[in-house]
C-alpha cells in the first residue's frame, strides 16, 4: 500500500511537471488552439423567406448571437477527388430554423412544414436543396453548418520545407459556408449562402389524400406514383429489416416509449418500384389522413441514418397501425413517420428557384 502511494505522489508529480512544461512550451512558442470562440466578420448577412409568417433578415450581429459548433471534415468531390481536411466555425441550419415560423397558403395540400423544400442560394445564385425533415428532425451528430471560418488540418509532420499540399482550400470562407458533414462528398455544399427558402414541392395533389385532421383511418394499399404512372407497391425481393430498442419521442407529444419493428429496407424498397431512384430524387410519403412527409435521396441512398430507414409492416410484434408506415429510426424525432401510407411519390428533381 505504502508503496503504491509513493508511486502515486511520483507520478502525479511527474503529470504536473508535464502540463507545466506543456503551458510553458504554448506560452513560448504562442501556439493557439484552434477551438477557440471567433466572431463573423462584417457585413456577413443571411436572409429567410418563402413559405414564412415574414421575412427574416440577419446580420452579423444576430449571427454571431447564435451557439456555433466546430466540427472537423475530410472532403471529397462528386468525381471523388479528394478535397483535404478541415476545421470549421459556424452555425447549425437547425438553430436558425428553430427561430423561423413556417406559414403555408391557406389553400396548401398539407398545413406543417415536414413536405417543404428548403433551398439554399448562394451570392453567385448557386442553389442547394434539402428536405425540411433533414434539417430538424433528425438527430445532432453531424448537423448541416453554415461555416463562418475554414482552417486547414495539416499532417503534423509537414515543414516550411516540406509543407502539407493536399487540402484544395488554403483561404478562408467568404461569408456563410454550407456544409453538410452527413453527406458522401461536397456535392451539396455552397460558398456564401446569402439566403434560405422554404417552399412547397410541385406534385399533383388530386390523386393524394386530403388532409383530415384527426380522421382514424387504415390503408389496405399503397401506391406509387411516378409523373403519370401509378402502380402498387411491390415488396417482392425486398431486403428484410428490423429494429430493437428504438427510442421514440415526438417533437409535440414527447417520450412514446421504446420499441420494435419490421419491415423492409427503404433504399431496398425505392429501387425495386423505382427503377433508376437514386440520390437527385426526392420522394414524398402521404397517410390516408394526408399527413406527409419529404425526404431528399441524398438522405436515403447517402447517409448512414438512410442505411435503416424502412417501410415498416409490423409493430411491437403486431401489425403496423393504419397499415403500412415509413419509419425513419434514427431520426431524433419520430414525426416524419407516416401511419396508414398510401402513396410514395417520386419526384425527378427539385427545380431551381427563378
Amino acid at each position: 500500500m505504502i508503496a503504491a502511494a509513493i508511486i502515486a505522489i511520483i507520478s502525479f508529480g511527474y503529470a504536473c511537471s508535464s502540463y507545466k512544461n506543456y503551458y510553458k512550451i504554448m506560452a513560448v512558442t504562442g501556439a493557439t488552439p484552434l477551438a477557440v470562440k471567433q466572431d463573423l466578420k462584417k457585413d456577413v448577412s443571411l436572409e429567410v423567406s418563402g413559405n414564412t409568417k415574414r421575412v427574416y433578415k440577419f446580420d452579423e450581429d444576430s449571427l454571431n448571437a447564435f451557439a456555433s459548433v466546430y466540427l472537423r471534415t475530410m472532403e471529397v468531390a462528386s468525381d471523388g477527388k479528394f478535397e483535404g481536411t478541415y476545421r470549421y466555425t459556424g452555425i447549425p441550419v437547425l438553430h436558425i430554423l428553430e427561430g423561423i415560423a413556417p406559414e403555408k397558403p391557406e389553400d396548401a395540400a398539407f398545413d406543417r412544414p415536414l413536405d417543404m423544400v428548403v433551398t439554399f442560394i448562394s451570392s453567385s445564385g448557386k442553389q442547394s436543396h434539402f428536405s425540411y425533415g433533414e434539417l430538424t428532425m433528425t438527430d445532432d451528430t453531424r448537423p448541416v453548418i453554415l461555416a463562418y471560418s475554414r482552417k486547414e488540418l495539416v499532417a503534423t509532420k509537414a515543414t516550411a520545407e516540406k509543407p502539407y499540399t493536399l487540402n484544395k482550400h488554403k483561404d478562408d470562407v467568404t461569408g456563410l459556408r454550407l456544409v453538410c458533414p452527413g453527406d458522401k462528398d461536397t456535392g451539396r455544399y455552397l460558398d456564401d449562402v446569402k439566403k434560405i427558402v422554404l417552399r412547397d414541392v410541385n406534385v399533383d395533389n388530386s390523386i393524394l389524400p386530403e388532409m383530415l385532421a384527426g380522421f382514424k383511418c387504415y390503408a389496405h394499399s399503397v401506391n406509387t406514383v411516378y409523373k403519370k404512372r401509378i402502380l402498387p407497391l411491390n415488396l417482392q425481393g425486398t431486403d428484410p429489416v428490423s429494429a430493437e430498442n428504438w427510442l421514440r419521442t415526438g417533437h409535440g407529444q414527447g417520450y412514446k416509449g421504446i420499441s420494435s419493428a419490421k419491415g423492409f429496407n427503404l433504399r431496398s424498397v425505392l429501387r425495386k418500384n423505382f427503377p433508376g431512384a437514386g440520390e437527385s430524387n426526392y420522394f414524398l410519403f402521404v397517410a390516408c389522413d394526408g399527413y406527409r412527409s419529404l425526404f431528399s435521396g441524398r438522405e436515403i441512398f447517402s447517409t448512414d441514418a438512410g442505411k435503416d430507414m424502412m417501410i415498416m409492416t409490423e409493430f411491437e410484434g403486431s401489425l403496423a397501425r393504419g397499415g403500412m408506415s415509413i419509419a425513419p429510426v434514427r431520426d431524433y424525432y419520430v414525426d416524419r413517420e407516416i401511419w396508414g401510407l398510401t402513396h410514395i411519390v417520386m419526384i425527378d428533381k427539385v427545380d431551381d428557384i427563378k
